[in-house]
């Protein structure tokens, strides 16, 4: 069964738009699932594999909604597929025990995705039986920094349905046409520069830092740093560079979501420290914000810089609040209430 972009498929009894599409190849190493996490004997065991396997990964959009959902499909299997979503949970459940692990790499991607061909993920997968139902668990250690968990379902293949009527039709097309005219808009407005300066003179209602967006150069967290009367530069460390911060890390975390749009990869947040970590990730930056003695400090920088014992250390930072996360997503649909709403929580 294969999908292609801005098809409607229909899972659970609720409806979906195939957003995008991305094909992966994986390595399976032998007797995997009796593996304990040594990360030693994996390292010098992910040489060997018995073979590879395919899969392809759906990103799916509901019509009504905005909770992204992912189905992965794998080459080869007729009966079950996996419907899951993406988490900021770090460590599997209780209970789960460890299925599958290998090095997994994009081969190829069509639509609207963060991912690219050629990128590459070690990958662990647990898995759980419950009331004679599969539950899965994903962790993605991307080469490059970024991290992704994601939990889900094993279903029926014949329980995922495309469908073709007059709504879905009218569902795809108008998907299609949105990513078309976002596409257009990038690239009318990259070929030249006089265009791009005379979009910025008469499109009203849009700032310098969101017309950079829009044409593929988007505005950094660095950037707003280095712009802002609020930080003070303190030197670097382990790759990053280091501010100090006028505000609380709220105030400063709050601060450089706005200044990217809420476009974030994910946030972790560790209320309970001393130190109230908060480490904000986009796609390409990373930004670790503490407060040490009653200064608050932020460390920025790109994520290929990171050393690996940085790399390390903000791997082991944990998470207890989604809050800002909700925030970073009322700050990219631009939902005012919300962000008015959640900011003032925050804030307190």
């Amino acid at each position: 069964m294969n999908f292609k972009c801005y098809d409607v498929v229909e899972i659970q009894g609720k409806r979906y738009v195939v957003t995008e599409v991305i094909s992966y190849q994986e390595f399976i190493i032998e007797k995997t699932v009796n593996y304990t996490l040594n990360d030693e004997m994996y390292n010098n065991e992910l040489g060997t594999h018995k073979g590879a396997k395919n899969w392809t990964e759906y990103g799916l959009m509901p019509v009504d909604g905005e909770d992204k959902k992912w189905l992965t499909i794998v080459n080869g299997e007729k009966d079950y597929c996996t419907f899951s979503e993406t988490i900021l949970r770090s460590t599997p459940p209780k209970g789960y025990k460890l299925y599958d692990k290998g090095l997994q790499r994009v081969m190829s991607v069509n639509g609207e995705s963060k991912a690219r061909s050629g990128d590459k993920a070690d990958y662990k997968e647990y898995r759980t039986i419950k009331n004679d139902k599969t539950y899965v668990f994903f962790m993605e250690d991307w080469h490059g920094g970024l991290k992704d968990q994601a939990q889900g379902e094993r279903i029926r293949l014949a329980d995922v349905h495309r469908r073709r009527d007059q709504a879905a039709q009218a569902v795809s097309k108008k998907s299609r046409n949105a990513a078309r005219r976002k596409e257009w808009t990038r690239l009318g407005l990259s070929w030249g520069i006089i265009l791009f300066f005379l979009g910025y003179l008469f499109i009203g209602d849009i700032s310098w830092h969101e017309l950079r967006d829009e044409v593929g150069f988007p505005y950094t967290m660095e950037e707003r740093i280095k712009d802002s009367y609020y930080y003070e530069p303190q030197g670097t460390k382990d790759g990053l560079m280091v501010y100090t911060s006028k505000q609380d890390p709220n105030a400063t975390a709050i601060d450089l979501i706005d200044a990217v749009y809420g476009k974030v990869y994910t946030i972790k947040q560790d209320t309970k420290s001393p130190e109230r970590w908060i480490v904000i990730y986009t796609t390409k930056e990373v930004s670790v914000i503490s407060m040490v003695n009653g200064t608050t400090y932020v460390e920025v920088g790109e994520l290929k810089n990171l050393s690996d014992s940085e790399n390390t250390r903000i791997a082991t930072i944990r998470n207890d609040s989604e809050i800002l996360l909700r925030y970073a997503y009322m700050v990219e649909l631009k939902n005012k209430q919300g962000r008015k709403t959640l900011s003032n929580i925050i804030k307190d």
